[in-house]
């Protein structure tokens, strides 16, 4: 820097209240200076590098200035060496809070470093300034020397004198030009009246403008008693505190006009920002800083942006300035204060004499009045500009001026901001919308599709919400609550617990803490219910928001129905296929039985196998064990016509054969709903003296196992399985049963059980297994046979497995 350059040093403590007064007084050196020009670029990179050293360092900051024609050079220092900074600027990611400061640094800078002693750290950043064309060598000559002090300059040069003033027009500031100037020292005039200084002359006025910028020359009297004509400009207002004048020998005012047109601008555009902030910057930045100017210009304790949202009523809370940074993203309801105008939401709201939580956006400042400003573009309110002010009286005219002007320079990048935010909005919300119908289309059960139906509801649209569905009668009956707060559920569950509409509306709003909103579940024309959505402390749903809710309760109502029908149909099915079983096994007297009964897949209670065990008359009792080709409907239809045909025959009194044989002729009757089966049917005569008769007919299924004296045989003869020909006898075999025999049939599924090429068969139920089982309850050894099916390939079976045992017990 030349030697030449002006310096100004100040420090600050560690503190958030010192980024906007080092942000105030580069401001007022760089216009004092004439370098308005340079001001914006030079607050943004002192914003953002004070904060860091006040957030990262935790020691004092200082701030120097050193500027000359052709360059400014700013330096912020803390006492935190070994908080060493990276050599490269990264940028942030898009949501980071920080560490945008080098980048913003680099971007707005002609060139920037770090400096490191053993006791600090300092970052410098240099601003280079197009050259302005300096006053003719003409209107630097004529000056001459009085008392000592170089009121002419006869090398030439430039003198620009600031003259700080209080609110009352004294004089607490002087600088070394304004003594150069008029020959008054420091000493002279500090507390003293300004208006003893002027000597009324002039287009300028005799004291400090509270509210306007003012230009205009002045004559002022000098030390020798002369008066010296300057041109004089009021660049910067203090509001209540006082003003800043700038002052040049009046034939040198082309200084103070060209140096004044930034300040002009800013008239018109308080926010001062360039054209090419917001591309720099990025929009949440740009508003940020935006923010952060207003509150400066305007003179406020706090500002703050509101950003309407398309899809709600509320406003959302997008940038602030002297309040809790924890705000932004926070939303607030339109009528709320500090907001906008209830009356008119296009006119400005200014609330006075404020006590301390009255608006709680202020809440825990100094601030005691308030001025919102609406944000327009084209007719429509798309924010809100807000100034807290710690004096109860309100803004001045200037202020409230400054602030309108504000709002409608940050109109274009607030409506931006908008659109970008709805557009993110609607993206998100038809994510759910596709999401909730994929989620609640994956479930047939009833109440897990209401449980899916809460939870894409709540937080997302409601603190809380229910489901009432229609019974029978028509009626409304609670069928699900849920609450973002589990804990609440119960006593949530008690208070919606009622089944007229008139109830749930009004008798119970104040136990559920505001208006309830309810919409129809209504699928296929038909109401099927309600979805009672309870949004505490908020106003209903609107606009396109409701268009969200009631979508989701279409799909939920749709999701519901279907789960219904379906749960109705399986209970149906499920009935039907209990009905193939009997409902118990009655014992026969002296004998031992045991059953097992496992049908292929999951979900079903009966398939192609079946059994049967029911008393005839006379001590006489018929058992059954069968398998109909195939699984599924058709070979459980089948399955039920065998069992029940084969009942109704054998108590009317008919021989097995015969029965068999009718039953025959019944499947094929079926045609092609007709499937073939096989069977064993046998009748038990009494147990006398230890021995049972024993009446068998084996139709084309396998023969049932006997197990006697350590020994395993298959008895019975094969004949034809049923429906496949239309003319078939079946013949009886006689056997007898003693004490300790044990008689187990099974179906195919277990005989044919595979593990690849391998297949368990007969010879693997008679050699391993029912031997050592002889002497067990049968119903031990009914299980012992399944353990037996499951051990030789581990995982699910894909055909139906029945079995039944019949012992005589040794004892009989």
């Amino acid at each position: 820097m030349p030697s030449t350059a002006r310096e100004s040093i100040r420090g600050f403590p560690s503190d958030e209240r010192s980024v906007p007064e080092a942000r105030w007084f580069v401001r007022r050196e760089l216009e004092a200076w004439g370098a308005a020009d340079l001001a914006d670029r030079a607050i943004l990179v002192t914003s953002e590098l004070v904060t860091n050293a006040v957030l990262h360092a935790g020691t004092t900051v200082e701030v120097r200035l050193l500027f000359d024609d052709s360059r400014l050079r700013l330096e912020v220092q803390d006492l935190h060496p070994s908080r060493t900074l990276a050599p490269t600027v990264a940028r942030a990611v898009d949501d980071a809070e920080h560490g945008r400061g080098l980048m913003i640094t680099g971007a707005v800078s002609s060139s920037w470093g770090v400096a490191y002693t053993d006791t600090a750290k300092r970052v410098w950043v240099e601003f280079d300034r197009a050259p302005l064309p300096g006053p003719a060598p003409a209107e630097l000559a004529g000056l001459t020397e009085v008392a000592g002090v170089a009121e002419v300059d006869g090398a030439g040069g430039v003198l620009v004198a600031v003259v700080e003033l209080t609110a009352s027009g004294l004089v607490r500031g002087w600088n070394d030009d304004a003594a150069r100037l008029l020959g008054w020292t420091a000493t002279d005039v500090v507390g003293e009246s300004w208006r003893e200084l002027v000597d009324g002359t002039g287009s300028g006025p005799d004291g400090p403008s509270e509210t306007e910028h003012w230009q205009g020359e002045l004559g002022l009297r000098t030390k020798r008693g002369g008066v010296r004509p300057v041109y004089a400009a009021q660049h910067v207002v203090l509001g209540r505190d006082g003003s800043v004048l700038l002052l040049v020998p009046a034939e040198q005012r082309g200084l103070l006009q060209r140096a004044a047109a930034p300040a002009s601008a800013a008239a018109s555009d308080p926010v001062g920002l360039r054209d090419e902030a917001l591309t720099q910057l990025g929009l949440d930045d740009y508003l940020d800083l935006a923010v952060e100017r207003c509150r400066d210009v305007v003179g406020a304790d706090a500002t703050y942006l509101l950003l309407a949202r398309d899809f709600d009523t509320e406003l959302e809370i997008v940038a602030v300035s002297g309040l809790d940074a924890r705000l932004r993203g926070l939303r607030t309801d339109r009528d709320a204060r500090g907001t906008l105008n209830r009356s008119d939401p296009r006119l400005p709201l200014v609330e006075l004499d404020l006590a301390e939580g009255e608006v709680p956006l202020l809440e825990g400042t100094r601030c005691r009045s308030l001025l919102v400003v609406p944000v327009v573009v084209e007719g429509r309110v798309v924010g809100a500009l807000g100034a807290g002010l710690a004096h109860p009286a309100g803004p001045d005219d200037g202020q409230a001026a400054l602030l309108v002007r504000a709002a409608a320079s940050l109109a274009m990048a607030t409506d931006r901001a908008r659109l970008r935010a709805a557009n993110l909005e609607r993206r998100h919300w038809l994510g759910l919308i596709d999401e909730a119908g994929v989620l609640l289309a994956g479930s047939l059960d009833q109440e897990m599709t209401m449980a899916l139906a809460g939870q894409v509801v709540v937080p997302q649209l409601a603190s809380w919400c229910a489901i009432h569905l229609r019974d029978e009668r028509g009626h409304l009956a609670l069928a699900q609550v849920w609450h973002e707060d589990e804990l609440q559920v119960g006593l949530l569950r008690e208070v919606l617990e009622v089944t007229e509409a008139e109830k749930l509306q009004s008798s119970r709003e104040e136990a559920l803490r505001g208006p309830l909103q309810t919409l129809p579940l209504t699928v296929r024309g038909r109401e099927i219910g309600w979805l009672t959505l309870g949004r505490p402390d908020a106003a209903p749903l609107t606009g396109e928001i409701l268009q969200v809710a009631e979508s989701l309760a279409r799909r939920a109502a749709m999701a519901i129905d279907n789960a219904r029908a379906h749960g109705e149909l399986q209970a149906s099915g499920q009935a039907l296929q209990r009905s193939l079983l009997p409902p118990s096994i009655e014992v026969p007297p002296g004998i031992d039985v045991g059953v097992v009964y496992e049908p292929a897949g999951e979900s079903a209670t009966a398939g192609g196998d079946f059994y049967d065990l029911f008393p005839l008359g006379d001590g006489r009792w018929c058992w059954v064990v069968g398998d109909v080709c195939g699984t599924g409907a058709e070979a459980a239809a089948v399955t039920g016509l065998a069992r029940h045909t084969i009942r109704a025959l054998a108590l009317a009194g008919f021989p097995t054969g015969v029965t068999l044989e009718r039953l025959n002729s019944a499947i094929l009757d079926e045609g092609e709903r007709a499937r073939f089966l096989t069977l064993v049917c046998g009748v038990i005569e009494p147990v006398r003296d230890g021995r049972a008769r024993l009446d068998l007919v084996v139709a084309g299924h396998p023969p049932p196992f006997l197990v006697r004296d350590g020994r395993v045989e298959q008895v019975g003869r094969p004949q034809s399985l049923l429906g496949v020909e239309e003319r078939v006898a079946y013949a009886e075999d006689h056997l007898e049963l003693r004490r300790g025999d044990l008689l187990v049939a099974v179906t195919d599924g277990v005989l044919e059980r595979r593990d690849g090429t391998r297949m368990l068969g007969e010879e693997g139920v008679m050699e391993a297994e029912l031997v050592a089982a002889a002497g067990w309850p049968a119903q031990a050894v009914a299980d012992r046979v399944l353990r037996l099916v499951l051990d030789f390939v581990p995982g699910a079976h894909r055909d139906d497995m029945a079995i039944l045992a019949l012992r005589v017990p040794d004892g009989s």
